[in-house]
């Protein structure tokens, strides 16, 4: 069997031995009651992005098993009255076949629901979750500073986004690279404009550095949500002025 992805689920577990229906109807329950209960956490990675991989994995495996189907040539039965296509008798299975077409036909209305109700959630602790440069930005926005802000305390982070970017929504963040180095506590005399000057002093190789701050006053989980939707919301920003 192949290794599990994130959240437990076998990567292969549709068409791996043993090919039982009870089985695999129980591996799914328990990927998405634990993927249920860390959405109920608020935590969004990386449970969100394993969804959509399990499901395009099996929305793939249909796709190929119906384009297989087609391309065997079985005994000739008649012809679409609306396009004249000729209707060929279905190809004959073996049963761990029909097995794979059952756990398709469950697994992926699930998943597909599973992977909508993380991204409404994703939208709605969006909301939460406030983004704004900080000063004025340079023309060249692939590296320089993000400010994660939890309530008073920020975190200052350097980051690089490569010139080429993940296509993957889901993985986006991803694509951003940080590296903490300090943390603030926010006041009256400790904005974020104080905290990207004192930066700049004390890293002077980036004398004029793009500076992006993300903040929210809601207990949002850092690893699992905040971080990877102020990186998404950063990308979002500067891909399309990356030099």
């Amino acid at each position: 069997m192949a290794h599990s992805n994130h959240t437990g689920l076998p990567t292969d577990w549709a068409y791996s031995p043993a090919i039982d229906l009870e089985l695999k109807q129980y591996l799914l329950l328990a990927y998405t009651q634990q993927v249920q209960a860390r959405f109920k956490e608020h935590k969004l990675y990386p449970y969100l992005a394993d969804v959509r991989s399990n499901a395009d994995q099996l929305l793939q495996l249909q796709r190929s098993k119906k384009e297989l189907a087609r391309n065997l040539l079985t005994p000739l039965i008649g012809f679409d009255p609306g396009t004249g296509q000729p209707l060929r008798q279905g190809p004959e299975q073996p049963e761990p076949l029909h097995v794979i077409d059952e756990v398709l036909h469950f697994a992926i209305p699930k998943l597909t629901r599973l992977l909508e109700v993380g991204l409404t959630l994703r939208t709605e602790l969006a909301q939460h979750v406030q983004f704004a440069p900080v000063g004025v930005q340079p023309l060249h926005t692939g590296e320089g500073w993000l400010l994660v802000r939890r309530h008073r305390e920020t975190r200052a982070y350097a980051y690089t986004i490569p010139r080429v970017l993940e296509h993957d929504d889901e993985r986006s963040h991803r694509s951003v690279h940080t590296r903490f180095v300090a943390t603030y506590t926010l006041g009256l005399t400790q904005t974020f404009e104080h905290i990207k000057t004192d930066l700049i002093r004390r890293y002077p190789e980036l004398p004029n550095p793009a500076t992006f701050a993300v903040g929210t006053d809601t207990p949002l989980p850092c690893i699992e949500t905040l971080m990877p939707l102020a990186k998404h919301l950063m990308r979002t920003h500067v891909s399309g002025g990356i030099g």
